[in-house]
């Protein structure tokens, strides 16, 4: 794998000791591509422990301290804004890398085509951001658990968002202009603890969040 290639991203809010985990089980295998730690205003112990993470790779690690909660997927629009490399490997802080391989076999999927754009677990979801079976008005969707993005692709569509499911719309308009979502099984890879973050602290979706859950489970 070109380590210039892809830089790995993990975003932090209030988790530091699940960040720590997805750090260091992904520098064990992956100890060369860079690395961007974002933290979405913790004001917690966060930011040591975040630094101290820093400090074992200054060279190939940045850190990056929002003075508030952006949310998760402003903060990885926040990511793909600042990094420099071709593609984004986004890592959620409650995820466990359990063996190597994948960032380059995800590489080599999204190499296929240049139009292939988001490489990951493959899902299919409702027009308000639910789960829902493959079918009619089903819309494919790459969770963001571990997902390679290509940063080129992206700059040309709207931007991840506050959002339950914060790509969707992203990824929406990246299929109608003719762009790629590609599965791939990273749970052969990787852990995932789920709702590592949200358990503990929510959503934080405000009302629109809970009127979109509402709308939802009315069917409307």
């Amino acid at each position: 794998m070109n380590p210039s290639a892809v830089t790995a991203v993990v975003i932090n809010f209030r988790t530091p000791d699940l960040t720590r985990r997805a750090v260091e089980s992904f520098r064990s295998f992956y100890p060369s591509p860079p690395l961007l730690l974002i933290d979405n205003g913790s004001g917690d112990e966060s930011r040591e422990s975040l630094e101290q993470l820093c400090s074992q790779a200054p060279d190939r690690t940045r850190l990056i301290l929002n003075e508030s909660n952006v949310h998760h997927g402003p903060a990885m629009d926040q990511a793909l804004h600042l990094v420099n490399t071709p593609f984004a490997l986004f890592l959620d802080s409650d995820c466990e890398v359990l063996r190597g391989g994948f960032v380059e076999a995800m590489l080599a999927r999204a190499g296929e085509d240049p139009r292939n754009y988001a490489v990951g677990k493959k899902i299919f979801m409702n027009d308000r951001g639910f789960d829902i079976l493959e079918g009619p008005g089903a819309h494919p969707y790459i969770r963001p658990i571990c997902m390679l993005v290509r940063r080129e692709i992206y700059l040309q569509c709207p931007p991840f968002e506050r959002h339950g499911a914060p790509c969707l719309a992203n990824m929406r308009a990246a299929q109608a202009s003719g762009f790629e979502l590609v599965s791939f099984p990273v749970e052969d890879f990787v852990r995932h603890e789920g709702r590592g973050t949200a358990s503990r602290y929510g959503y934080r979706l405000g009302w629109r969040g809970r009127l979109n859950h509402l709308m939802n489970k009315i069917g409307l």
